[in-house]
């Protein structure tokens, strides 16, 4: 096993790359900065500035492969014999950009944008009625429940949760396909996303927005360090890829109880960090933290908890009206008492307001039967509506806040 290996991997597809001349242990389907953390390697590359910076803060990692610049190394899977070197964020444009590819254009009833538990429910709602597109921006359906081991609301493990979902699912599905963008045509929307070289075009009735929501950070000297982790890269390791951030895991921020029980569910000893941290300290990566009091704590992973603000981009994007609600995750859109935050453009999930994934699954079916209703269909929104009203319980009354 590699040294941050939280179990045994399937040896038939171990492969090897290097990693600045150095020969390491891969496996197929992981990313480049999952596998060389793994191997115990968290200082990756270099900002502008010269700045050593790690994988699981911000930005993209760009690497060198095999001679050629700006591979990101979030999104590049290894290879065997792939050779990585380190390089600054200033590099040249980048090399390997690829021929232009071509342009797919579709028709369809209903786009839904992110395929979390809300955009699962949604499409599953809906799918024997109308025709429904998801895009998704990550490699499988249903990723934020796959990044989950504690047991949800609905009693459920994510994961099982998330397989009976995606076994039902019969709508056509594109996964690495980001979108771009949703631009209003008439009466009908045209929604421009990217996969690979391509772009693809679907012209469609309705659009729902499930983005889901963005990890907070905290503000403190060298909280970019190589070593700092945001929360969600940190429950990916564990639960997708099966590596762990380190040996001497510290744990600070206001989410810090639900990460807490992750790292149980996985045998893991962690060390919470209460008061506000002061700043990161290290050589080439996070090795102690001061906090406001002058308490040092020796670490090799510190993972920021702060929890989660709606992925408002989007709704933005398609000319939502903002609002702030702390309680419900900060800044979010306005909708009307149907979920619609502008004409024939709903918002379901984490990006509508933050909660638990089956609390989301319920307002992404709930958003599914809205729509039925407006192409005539017959729906079980008031059965749906009343679940989901005593699941989220005292939140209810805040939501009148956020109703146009």
């Amino acid at each position: 096993m590699r040294p941050l290996d939280l179990y045994e991997k399937d040896s038939s597809k171990k492969v090897t790359i290097y990693f600045e001349g150095k020969s390491l242990e891969a496996y197929e389907g992981e990313p480049i900065h999952v596998a060389l953390l793994a191997n115990g390697i968290k200082w990756i590359t270099l900002s502008g500035h010269g700045r050593k910076r790690g994988a699981f803060t911000f930005g993209p990692v760009l690497v060198t492969v095999n001679g050629v610049r700006n591979y990101d190394g979030r999104k590049t899977k290894v290879w065997d014999g792939m050779k990585i070197e380190m390089q600054s964020y200033m590099e040249p444009l980048p090399e390997h950009l690829g021929e232009m590819g071509k342009v797919e254009r579709y028709y369809t009833d209903v786009v839904i944008v992110g395929s979390g538990a809300a955009g699962l429910g949604a499409a599953l709602e809906m799918q024997d009625s109308l025709d429904v597109v998801i895009f998704e921006e990550k490699g499988r359906l249903g990723w934020g429940l796959l990044k989950r081991s504690v047991p949800l609301s609905n009693g459920k493990k994510p994961k099982e949760f998330r397989k009976e979902l995606v076994e039902r699912l019969r709508v056509k599905a594109f996964t690495r396909t980001p979108v771009l963008g949703v631009f209003r045509d008439g009466d009908y929307f045209v929604v421009v996303a990217n996969k690979e070289n391509d772009l693809i075009e679907v012209t469609a009735k309705r659009v729902v927005v499930s983005t889901g929501g963005i990890a907070k950070f905290a503000l403190f000297e060298n909280n970019e360090m190589p070593g700092v982790f945001r929360e969600d890269f940190v429950l990916e390791l564990l639960n997708i890829w099966g590596v762990k951030p380190g040996n001497k895991i510290t744990l600070y921020g206001s989410n810090s109880q639900n990460i807490a029980r992750e790292f149980e569910n996985h045998g893991l000893n962690y060390i919470l960090i209460e008061n506000p941290i002061v700043r990161a300290e290290g050589e080439n990566e996070v090795e102690r933290v001061v906090d406001v009091k002058g308490n040092v704590y020796e670490t090799d992973a510190l993972i920021i908890a702060e929890g989660y603000r709606p992925d408002i981009h989007l709704a933005q994007q398609v000319g939502a009206e903002i609002t702030y609600v702390e309680d419900l995750g900060g800044y979010l859109p306005l909708r009307n008492k149907r979920n619609e935050i502008v004409d024939g453009v709903y918002i379901a999930g984490n990006a509508s307001w933050i909660k638990g994934s089956y609390e989301n699954y319920l307002e992404g079916r709930l958003v599914g039967a809205y729509i039925l209703e407006e192409f005539g269909f017959k729906s079980n929104v008031d059965q749906i509506k009343e679940e989901f009203l005593k699941k989220i319980g005292d939140k209810a009354s805040l939501l009148e806040e956020v109703i146009l």
